[in-house]
C-alpha cells in the first residue's frame, strides 16, 4: 500500500510538472565508484509558492539503498522538489557515501537556470559533464548536509559596524550605500527636526554620506553589508559626520536617548551622525519622536491611535489605555 501511495504522488508530481514553465530544473544522478546511485530532481518556477506545493513533490523513498541523494524541507526528506526561487536559495543538496570513495554527479533533464555549488571547490558544478568529487573515511555512511547547495548565495560581507549604547541607540553613517547584514536585526530611523523632537521614520538602509539612528538590543554590534539604499531619505536631519568641521553653531550629538549640544572642539568620531539647527533659540534637547502608527497583533481598541514613546530607554507603544512593547506584549 505504501509503494502504491508514493507511485500516486509521484505520477501526480510527474502531471502536475507538465504544466509548470520552469526558471530552472534538473535531474542530479550521484554514482559511487561500485555504481550504486540515487537521483533526485530539483527545480524552481514563479508558478510554485514557497515552500511545500502542492502535488509538486516526491518523498525520498530510498533508504535501502548504499548511497542517498534529496533535499530535506520541513524535516521531511525530497527525491522530487520545486518551490519558488526564494525557497531553493541556498538548499542543501543533502548525500549519503556508502564508502570512501570517488562519486560522480551527472545531469539531465535541464530548463533554464538552476545551480549546484561545491562548498569544497568554492564554484558552481559544471552541469554540461559529468562531476568527479571524492568522499574521505571520515564522511563515509554519514549523511554530508553541508557541501552541496543549491543555487548557492554567499552571505554579506561585512564592510561596517556600530555599536548601541546602553539605551539601544546609535548613529550611524558611511561613505557608501549600505545595507544591514541582518535585516531584522535592528531598526533603522532617518529623522525631521520638530521643534525640540526628531520625530523618526523608518528606513531599511543606509544612504552614502547620510546619517541614520539604529536602534536595537544594548551594547550590541550591528553589521552592514555595500548594497543599495533604496529608501526615501528627503528631510533627514541626520547629518554624517565626515561633513563636520569646527567650529559649528547648535551641533547635536546622541547622548543616551536624545541629542544634546556638543561643547567639545575634536572632530566628530567617524561614521556616526549629528544634527544642526540653524535657529539661535536651540532646545537643550532634541527628543525622539516616532511618525505613523506600527499594527500591533492581538491588540485591542484596533481603531485608536498607536502612539510611540520611549520611558528608560526602551521603546514601548500607547494604543488607547494599554501600552505596549515592540514584540506586541502588553506591559501596562
Amino acid at each position: 500500500m505504501k509503494k502504491i501511495m508514493i507511485s500516486l504522488l509521484m505520477v501526480a508530481a510527474t502531471l502536475n510538472a507538465m504544466a509548470i514553465t520552469y526558471s530552472g530544473k534538473v535531474k542530479v544522478r550521484l554514482t559511487s565508484s561500485d555504481n550504486q546511485y540515487c537521483e533526485a530532481v530539483v527545480a524552481t518556477s514563479d508558478a510554485l509558492n514557497d515552500g511545500l506545493n502542492n502535488s509538486y513533490y516526491a518523498p525520498f523513498n530510498d533508504e535501502n539503498k548504499e548511497v542517498h541523494l534529496y533535499v530535506e524541507f520541513g524535516g521531511t526528506r525530497y527525491a522530487h522538489f520545486g518551490s519558488s526561487a526564494a525557497t531553493m536559495t541556498n538548499m542543501p543538496l543533502l548525500m549519503k557515501a556508502d564508502a570512501a570513495t570517488s562519486y560522480t554527479f551527472t545531469f539531465s533533464a535541464m530548463v533554464g537556470t538552476i545551480e549546484i555549488y561545491d562548498k569544497e571547490a568554492g564554484a558552481n558544478i559544471d552541469k554540461s559533464q559529468p562531476y568527479n568529487f571524492t568522499i574521505d573515511a571520515g564522511q563515509a555512511n554519514t549523511i554530508i548536509a553541508d557541501r552541496f547547495v543549491i543555487n548557492y548565495v554567499p552571505a554579506p560581507v561585512a564592510v561596517a559596524s556600530v555599536t548601541t549604547n546602553a539605551y539601544g541607540w546609535a548613529t550611524f553613517s558611511y561613505s557608501e550605500d549600505l545595507v544591514p547584514v541582518n535585516a531584522t536585526a535592528q531598526t533603522l530611523y532617518k529623522g525631521a527636526i520638530n521643534g525640540s523632537y526628531l520625530d523618526l521614520t523608518e528606513v531599511n538602509d543606509v544612504q552614502a554620506e547620510t546619517g541614520v539612528l539604529v536602534y536595537g538590543a544594548p551594547n550590541t554590534t550591528y553589521q552592514f553589508a555595500a548594497g543599495t539604499a533604496t529608501s526615501d531619505f528627503s528631510a533627514n536631519a541626520l547629518l554624517a559626520t565626515s561633513s563636520y568641521s569646527y567650529p559649528m553653531e547648535n551641533v547635536y550629538v546622541l547622548k543616551d536617548n536624545a541629542f544634546q549640544p556638543y561643547e567639545g572642539t575634536n572632530a566628530l568620531a567617524a561614521n556616526k551622525a549629528y544634527i544642526r539647527l540653524s535657529a539661535n533659540n536651540a532646545p537643550a534637547r532634541i527628543s525622539f519622536r516616532f511618525n505613523g502608527a506600527q499594527a500591533i497583533e492581538n491588540a485591542e481598541m484596533e481603531d485608536a491611535k498607536a502612539i510611540k514613546f520611549i520611558e528608560n530607554g526602551q521603546i514601548f507603544i500607547r494604543r488607547g489605555e494599554a501600552v505596549y512593547n515592540m514584540q506586541g506584549q502588553i506591559v501596562k
